[in-house]
């Protein structure tokens, strides 16, 4: 049987928004305005595109955490999984076992949403940061890993 992966894209959707939504107060404390409505515009510009191609999140993303790690507690852990590539070098092994479980159990069990087998397998991951909809990294990243 095939999944219905709408729920899967939509939930990362609206975690990558509410993040946007958190980024200009967050960035306005670290950076210059001109930075800040830069970034936030090629944010604006990757969600846009998420549907159709990852990449520019992606881009984005890694460049975001590796150049202000003092926000990095503002990504959603989810976020990193979804987006994938680059930005997986920033989850913790536990991390990646625990998504890639979560894919599993959706694969392996018919009618199981992602957000029902999120739900099941790791309710940490979207009861204990109210405002993202996950936790945040167990050690603060303080360099790129690449």
């Amino acid at each position: 049987m095939t999944h219905d992966h709408s729920d899967y894209f939509t939930f990362h959707q609206q975690l990558l928004s509410e993040f946007a939504a958190r980024l200009p107060e967050a960035l306005s404390e670290v950076v210059q305005e001109e930075q800040k409505l830069e970034l936030i515009a090629n944010l604006e510009t990757a969600c846009q595109e998420l549907k159709r191609d990852r990449a520019l999140a992606q881009n984005w993303l890694f460049s975001f955490i590796c150049m202000q790690p003092q926000l990095n507690p503002l990504v959603p852990r989810d976020l990193l999984w979804f987006i994938g590539g680059d930005c997986l070098h920033f989850l913790i092994d536990e991390e990646i076992e625990r998504f890639q479980k979560i894919e599993d159990l959706v694969a392996e069990t018919p009618n199981l949403s992602w957000v029902e087998a999120l739900q099941m397998e790791l309710p940490i991951l979207v009861s204990l940061n109210t405002h993202s909809g996950s936790f945040e990294h167990p050690e603060p990243l303080t360099h790129c890993p690449l």
